[in-house]
């Protein structure tokens, strides 16, 4: 007689969603830890204590959970997006400072996740951008900053240049932490580190704006 494969049951939706969100979590971390060439699913499993054939049940293969986790991060980041925020201009711009300097800092490994993707060609993080219309996300959001230049909110400079300018900063503590850590003399950055350099980006970022109106918050 034939022996069967033990095929895995369904199971009730919020068990589903748990397992899923345990994959996903653990793959985040393998993938940024060693790329998508060096991570294996069984490596995968073995973080999230998962059956590997669970994981195969979920994400057919190793790159369609890849794709989910990135699209994750790109889905979570967009949620950034200063133009949907309230305020003045220049109160926006802090707090989106503020916002991707402590969603690095909470979970640093997505920063290097991203930057391994795009630094090894962006194969499939690309895809994700085009597809979800990144590039529009970008314009609507220098849109806005040329919007307070032509009021006088904000001195002229390239914007689309001075949004880079923030999101470098923000991937180079996490990506580079060990060369900021070597000039720092130590081995990590605190949360001390981690607030001076998200001030000092502030700082920067609020330069090119006017100087807050009395009785407004700076």
């Amino acid at each position: 007689m034939q022996e069967q494969t033990e095929q895995p049951t369904r199971q009730p939706g919020g068990i589903r969603q748990t397992r899923i969100q345990a994959i996903m979590d653990a793959a985040e971390a393998e993938f940024a830890q060693s790329g998508f060439q060096g991570t294996s699913v069984q490596a995968i499993a073995d973080r999230a204590h998962i059956q590997k054939r669970l994981i195969l049940y979920y994400f057919s293969t190793k790159e369609d959970l890849y794709k989910e986790v990135i699209e994750r991060i790109f889905l979570e980041w967009r949620n950034l997006d200063p133009v949907n925020w309230q305020g003045s201009p220049r109160q926006v711009i802090a707090s989106y400072v503020d916002h991707i300097f402590l969603a690095a800092e909470g979970k640093p490994h997505r920063s290097k996740l991203i930057v391994a993707e795009m630094m090894s060609g962006g194969q499939f993080g690309l895809e994700i951008m085009r597809i979800r219309g990144s590039d529009r996300i970008l314009a609507r959001t220098v849109a806005f900053l040329e919007g307070c230049m032509d009021r006088g909110q904000m001195r002229r400079t390239d914007a689309t240049a001075f949004l880079f300018q923030i999101w470098s900063a923000q991937h180079f503590y996490v990506a580079f932490e060990p060369e900021v850590g070597f000039f720092l003399g130590k081995p990590r950055l605190t949360a001390a580190d981690w607030q001076r350099f998200r001030t000092a980006t502030k700082e920067f970022a609020l330069s090119y704006f006017a100087p807050p109106e009395e009785g407004e918050a700076p």
